[in-house]
């Protein structure tokens, strides 16, 4: 949706500023282009500190903690994310796994519906095997675009079965949402939590992974304002 790429601070900043300096070379707007510059700057310094990043993250990551205790499932869903969240994602998975001595069914979710065999998965699936993981134990789910088409193929799988669900912290509180809708009973093992919670001088400098975790966290809340209003 155009809304939803419109909303995240590395899209509408730019567009801000843009604005701004076409706005400072027409003697008629130099005045109001000024100030787009100086919204638009300002803005950017906002999105790209530690301590706001983390005011956007930590009420998305606090909700679950990794899990600890492993409880009964059988059944293990991975939601991919991109290839820097993966390896963590991968890892929590491989962890839990090992814990139940790799009896558990493993689900790999969030492909290309057009080649399910490419990819992420495929490397995904490969890293499992190597590491252990019989290649029985493992599906790879090709046919979800986005979360909600993840929850509702995963269902399809796991129906009322309790499963670990992993994902980053900052995804898990909509993926829950969207499971609990259908009356999934997914065991939260959230991964990669993002927010820092300790300040240095350092961290009230700008830099572009704290623009990129913004992106990440206004997406979240996008989806979820969606998903309360469709529900």
């Amino acid at each position: 949706m155009i809304l939803q790429q419109i909303i995240l601070p590395s899209v509408f900043i730019p567009i801000i500023i843009l604005i701004g300096i076409v706005f400072v070379f027409s003697s008629k707007r130099y005045k109001f282009g000024r100030i787009l510059l100086i919204i638009g700057l300002a803005l950017y310094y906002i999105f790209s500190i530690t301590p706001i990043v983390d005011l956007l993250l930590k009420p998305l990551e606090q909700e679950y903690s990794t899990v600890s205790d492993i409880q009964k499932a059988d059944k293990i869903a991975l939601l991919l994310g991109g290839r820097e969240s993966d390896v963590l994602r991968s890892s929590e998975v491989l962890r839990i796994a090992h814990l139940t001595d790799h009896t558990t069914q493993i689900i790999i979710s969030g492909t290309d519906s057009q080649n399910p065999d490419s990819g992420e998965a495929l490397a995904v699936r490969n890293f499992f095997i190597n590491r252990g993981v019989p290649k029985d134990n493992i599906i790879i789910e090709g046919n979800s675009r986005n979360t909600k088409e993840n929850v509702k193929n995963i269902y399809n799988i796991v129906g009322d079965e309790h499963f670990f669900l992993v994902t980053s912290a900052y995804h898990m509180k909509r993926a829950m949402l969207e499971f609990e809708k259908l009356g999934a009973n997914p065991i939260p093992a959230p991964i990669d939590f993002k927010s820092v919670g300790e300040y240095g001088i350092l961290s009230y400098i700008p830099n572009s992974k704290n623009l990129r975790n913004s992106d990440l966290a206004m997406h979240e809340y996008f989806g979820i304002i969606f998903y309360n209003i469709k529900r």
